[in-house]
């Protein structure tokens, strides 16, 4: 394998610039500078990185899951219990749970804090549009960013209402300083509230479906 291809396949497999410095016996920075180009794969740490791609290489070809460093790459964040409902409301009863979700998404992608977001499956179809295909769908994953409750800029939130967890679309009516609660999917009859009857818990902005 050439020097070049030592550095994709390190490059491929993710290797933290720790394990590749721990290899060569080097400092980090070495590591870094090897993987930008900056420097040159010495003739004495063929061999060392070589092994390493391969120990990478057989993790993944495990049905095993490879290791993860909660502490660098994941960062840990609040699940709903139970679910939010798209229809009827979850009740959110439960154990407190966590999920890790890669630190990348959660700081660079989203710009938050781990206690800035909230995980919640939801459940039902009052947030697809039929015609269109467009909203969440049954079994998503959300992302819940509680930093943004603010229903000037309609839009869909994760709420308390009517006493279970749900998603609606929601909006300010300037005439009376009600909240529209309405669906996506037009077979849902919208509804009408009081700001004091409803806890806006956050704005989603992010989801993960299923293939």
């Amino acid at each position: 394998m050439s020097a070049d291809a030592i550095i994709e396949s390190l490059k491929r497999h993710r290797v933290p610039h720790d394990r590749i410095a721990e290899a060569i016996g080097r400092d980090r920075t070495a590591a870094t500078k090897m993987l930008a180009g900056k420097r040159s794969i010495k003739a004495t740490e063929l061999g060392p990185l070589l092994a390493l791609v391969k120990e990478y290489e057989d993790s993944t070809n495990t049905p095993d899951q490879p290791e993860v460093d909660g502490q660098r790459d994941y960062l840990s964040i609040e699940v709903l219990p139970t679910y939010a409902g798209m229809g009827g409301g979850g009740s959110g009863d439960g154990d407190r749970q966590t999920a890790l979700v890669a630190r990348s998404l959660i700081v660079n992608e989203l710009r938050a804090r781990p206690e800035d977001i909230l995980m919640i499956d939801v459940r039902g179809d009052s947030m697809l549009d039929p015609a269109t295909g467009r909203g969440f769908m049954h079994g998503d994953q959300l992302l819940i960013d509680r930093r943004d409750i603010n229903p000037r800029q309609p839009g869909a939130f994760a709420l308390w209402y009517d006493d279970g967890y749900v998603v609606k679309n929601v909006e300010i009516l300037r005439k009376t300083g009600k909240l529209r609660i309405f669906s996506n999917n037009p077979a849902y009859t919208d509804d009408e509230a009081d700001p004091d009857e409803v806890k806006i818990m956050g704005r989603p902005v992010w989801f993960g479906r299923r293939v």
